[in-house]
């Protein structure tokens, strides 16, 4: 939540504009609050958006479907102006975090709570697809969690902006890691591709990481229309049904209307979230309350209707962040952390967001440069190459004996001790796949293991390095050793470009590798 600068609104139709609360592709979101006094979150769309004609008719046709949602699971469409000169919508929020701020700052889900998820975005999305209407971006930041049940927000809205620009770009429309393969593939997107969606944000939750992993966006493109999902540790009639949400072809699919009744045999009706999860939800209503406290007395209206709430989406690569409404002003205690009075210091506000967030930019800025241990590709594809080509060097070298009298020691230990050449090689693959892996796994393992990741990240490319450096010698030893009539070995034309350019990257590799291991 941050002050209005200059260039912000102070009003929005009726509604006075209080904070700004974020902004992302479609527009910026703020704090705003009618009349009436009931507190909402304006949306408030770019003005490059607002001038595209199609995006209008769009955005008039989605907001009156999205009105017409009242289901379970959905957070409703309070007001809108899709004909002013800077369209906007307001929206209704219940208190809570997003599902993957929860995750990530408290762990996965129990399996109790997995099918009380599962029950409330299944009858979701069915009021969803009954409005008819695509949400094509099902993802953990647009899943709010309250104490009633989950809440699927942004269904139809997101899908307005995004038609925008996909058809100005090219590019896919909906979230890596969570959209279905027609979507990756730029192919039309039904009532199945949220299906594939929610089996990805189930896998999730049940253990806090994609079913695709991480990586750019290519990667993830590519995995989720040829690879499997990683479902390790979902078990169970839960993990089939998340199975089965993340097949390949739509066809292959639960209807929603499966998993409705399916997740309606096993979800209880009584209290589903974490203690954890329950206290940062009265963290968040206590943010509000905090910001309504700074709020200028003679600023604040009657507040006969201020139970009500905004929500506000949080769109991953969109970059929107939640933010909890106030509860009434006769609110009962429950509604703030035991212990702390009503309204807390500023700088106690949001510290379980905070902190995840603080947590989400170490592990960015571990994992970019070296910290990709696929980039080792360029050191490890010629050492296998040498692995390889080897035995022919070998055998050539057999065929053309030194002409000196006494080889060298080096030449002997070439062609005679090479056996060190797969272990090492093996050696630095294995390292190299295991790292990725586990690179994929930073934002919900303990502290301490990210610390050994990254150490690890510096000594696999002092192994790398070294590695590299005495496959190159071995092989340019045996070809040194032997007489002029052998001829050229083609491996030359891999070890000499490497050994050229690792020698002069060697120095700038090894340094950052030692930092790394030190701050570790």
């Amino acid at each position: 939540m941050q002050p209005l600068t200059a260039t912000d609104p102070r009003r929005v139709g009726a509604y006075r504009l209080l904070y700004r609360l974020g902004e992302g592709g479609m527009g910026r979101v703020y704090l705003g609050r009618s009349p009436g006094g009931r507190t909402v979150a304006l949306k408030v769309v770019h003005a490059q958006i607002a001038g595209d004609a199609g995006f209008r008719r769009r955005f008039a046709r989605e907001v009156r479907a999205a009105r017409s949602l009242g289901g379970a699971g959905t957070v409703p469409v309070l007001d809108a102006d899709p004909e002013a000169e800077v369209p906007w919508l307001a929206t209704a929020y219940v208190p809570g975090p997003a599902l993957s701020d929860a995750v990530i700052a408290h762990g996965p889900l129990p399996e109790e709570a997995l099918w009380r998820l599962l029950s409330g975005l299944a009858q979701a999305l069915a009021g969803v697809h009954g409005a008819g209407l695509v949400h094509r971006d099902v993802k953990p930041s647009n899943v709010l969690l309250s104490q009633a049940g989950p809440l699927l927000i942004d269904f139809g809205i997101a899908r307005s902006a995004d038609e925008t620009v996909l058809t100005g770009t090219g590019l896919v429309v909906g979230s890596p890691g969570y959209m279905s393969p027609e979507q990756a593939e730029g192919r039309t997107a039904g009532p199945e591709a949220d299906v594939f969606s929610l089996g990805a944000v189930l896998a999730f939750a049940a253990t806090g990481r994609g079913p695709f992993g991480g990586g750019s966006v290519a990667e993830l493109l590519y995995r989720l229309v040829h690879h499997e999902p990683d479902l390790d540790g979902v078990g169970g009639p839960f993990g089939e049904l998340a199975r089965r949400c993340l097949a390949k072809r739509p066809a292959d699919r639960p209807a929603v209307a499966e998993l409705v009744a399916a997740a309606g045999a096993r979800a209880g009706t009584g209290p589903w979230l974490p203690p954890p999860v329950v206290a940062a939800i009265a963290q968040k209503a206590e943010e509000l309350l905090n910001a309504e406290a700074e709020e200028p007395e003679e600023e604040r209206p009657v507040r006969e209707a201020a139970a009500g709430a905004v929500s506000v989406s949080a769109s991953g690569t969109e970059g929107l962040t939640t933010i909890a409404p106030p509860p009434p002003r006769n609110a009962p205690p429950t509604a703030v952390l035991p212990g702390r009075p009503p309204v807390a210091p500023a700088r106690a506000r949001a510290a379980s967001s905070d902190a995840a967030a603080r947590r989400e930019e170490a592990v960015r800025s571990l994992i970019t440069g070296l910290g990709r241990p696929l980039y080792g590709l360029f050191f490890l594809v010629p050492v296998l190459a040498l692995l390889v080509g080897g035995f022919d060097l070998l055998d050539r070298a057999a065929r053309f004996p030194s002409e000196s009298e006494r080889p060298s020691a080096a030449h002997e230990w070439a062609v005679h001790d090479g056996w060190w050449r797969f272990p090492v090689a093996l050696l630095l693959l294995g390292a190299m796949v295991w790292l990725h892996v586990y690179r994929q796994r930073l934002m919900t393992v303990p502290a301490g293991r990210v610390r050994l990741w990254s150490a690890g990240i510096g000594l696999y490319w002092i192994a790398l390095l070294a590695g590299t450096a005495l496959h190159v010698a071995w092989a340019v030893i045996v070809q040194e050793d032997m007489p002029s009539q052998a001829g050229t070995h083609p491996l030359m034309w891999v070890a000499l470009p490497v050994a050229v350019i690792g020698a002069a990257a060697s120095p700038f590799l090894l340094i950052a590798s030692v930092l790394r291991i030190a701050k570790a």
